[in-house]
Order: C-alpha cells, then structure tokens, then sequence
C-alpha cells in the first residue's frame, strides 16, 4: 500500500507536471509568433531585429529551463513514487519531458551560442554558417516542442487508481 505522505508527493508532482509542461508550450507558442512577427516588420532594420533577438533569446532559454525543468524534475519524482499500477504512463511522461529538456539545452549549446556570435555586433551580413545554424535551430525545437506536447498529452491521460488496478487484477 502506498504511504499517504508518497501519495501527496506524487499528485504534487503530477500536477506540477500537467501544469508547466502546457505554460512551457504556450510559452514557446507566444515566442515564435511574436518573434516572427518582429523579424518581418519592415520598419526594423537588421540590427534593429538582431538586437531583439539578443534580448529575447536568453529569456527564452531562461523561461524554457524554469518550466520545463521543473516539469521534467516534477515528472521524474512522480515516475519514481508512482504505484506499480500508475508507473508505466508515469515513466512515459519522465521519459518525453527529460528528452524534451535534454534536447532544448544541446540547442541553447550547440546552436544558440554560435549563432548569437553572429549578430553580434548587430546589422552584420547573414553568412551560410547563420542560415544553416538557424535552419537547424528551427528543426531542433519543431523535435523538442513537438515531444513535450507528447509529454502534456500522455500527462493528461486519465490515471489508473490503485482501486481499479486490483479490480482488474482480479477480473
């Protein structure tokens, strides 16, 4: 029998997770369309929109860290308390949001940081080496928004009780 005080642990966590995994999407969402929107305002020049991505991108990562890190750490602790019965979605969940995560640093790593070495200082021209870094940034957070709404979905699934567990245990 699961410990109360386990089970307070683990529908905290599982909310937590149901919770900031959906705040993380809508917060990607909202950062793609308004940083598209800036890109293709004719009245920026290039500096203009290379200082606005200087100045968004950092908060991107910083929020993308805040939310989906907890909602990775938040998902890992429910996967390791969960019952027997509940453990297989729950391990899904962890699994989804930690590689969601996982991707999301290689990309602030591996992209993000030589391609801010390209604007700045802003306005200057866009090489091959920016084109190809920002083509693969697009790709790797298509990959790793599209496993977290994996994530939200498979969290939101309704959960087994331990009661129906035994119920059809017995059946």
């Amino acid at each position: 029998m699961n410990h109360p005080a386990n089970s307070t642990a683990v529908n905290f966590a599982t909310i937590a997770t149901r919770l900031l995994l959906p705040a993380w999407i809508g917060a990607a969402v909202l950062f793609v369309v308004t940083s598209v929107a800036e890109q293709r305002f004719p009245k920026f020049d290039s500096a203009t929109r290379d200082q606005l991505a200087a100045i968004r991108f950092p908060w991107y990562y910083l929020c993308c860290w805040l939310t989906l890190g907890t909602a990775a750490t938040s998902a890992c602790i429910a996967a390791l308390m969960q019952t027997a019965g509940s453990r297989r979605n729950a391990v899904l969940v962890a699994t989804l949001t930690s590689a969601s995560l996982l991707i999301a640093v290689a990309d602030y790593a591996f992209t993000y940081q030589p391609l801010i070495k390209l604007i700045t200082p802003p306005g200057q021209k866009r090489t091959d080496e920016f084109t190809a870094l920002h083509n693969r940034s697009r790709v790797v957070n298509q990959i790793h928004l599209t496993i977290a709404i994996a994530a939200a979905v498979a969290a939101s699934l309704p959960q087994t009780s331990p009661r129906q567990t035994q119920q059809h245990a017995h059946k």
